[in-house]
């Protein structure tokens, strides 16, 4: 099968697929481009290469102490949210850990695993993470955590925050 039929007939089967809240729109070249269901929040269509290009500068990004910004798994609770509330990716930690490992981030310097963030409570943040960068210089240090990494994956992915 040429490549040329492979991206058609993968095309074919996912083109309007349902994703929990998105709709794979395209699939083209082995990309598969999201979009967001409108329902009031502001969303995103990011492809793939777009979330892994974005997810490798966030690894390798230091604050100004020089330390790694991402720095613990459970901090993959905030990638999760800000993929799955703004970009379109599955929302259930499950489907959402399959992505990611399809994307190789079960590879990276902090790999993603499912136990990383299927159970983290912030309890000091909003439910809408997109408000998370308000929240940056009150609240604890775990919610902190997830906090940055949400504000400089944002940022990454050129989000708009409110």
């Amino acid at each position: 099968m040429t490549t040329e039929e492979k991206n058609s007939l993968l095309a074919s089967m996912f083109q309007g697929a349902n994703l929990a809240g998105a709709q794979i729109i395209a699939v083209n070249e082995g990309e598969v481009y999201y979009q967001k269901y409108a329902s009031g929040a502001s969303g995103s269509t990011k492809t793939e290469d777009d979330v892994k290009n974005a997810l490798d500068k966030l690894m390798n990004l230091k604050d100004d102490d020089g330390t790694y910004v991402m720095k613990e798994q459970l901090q993959w609770y905030a990638i999760f949210r800000v993929l799955s509330t703004l970009c379109g990716f599955p929302k259930t930690a499950v489907d959402f850990e399959r992505t990611m490992v399809n994307l190789g981030a079960d590879k990276m310097r902090v790999p993603c695993r499912y136990e990383s963030f299927r159970k983290v409570a912030v309890h000091q943040l909003p439910q809408n993470v997109a408000l998370w960068g308000q929240y940056l210089n009150t609240t604890d240090q775990y919610s902190k955590k997830q906090a940055v990494v949400a504000v400089k994956l944002m940022d990454i992915l050129e989000i708009e925050r409110q």
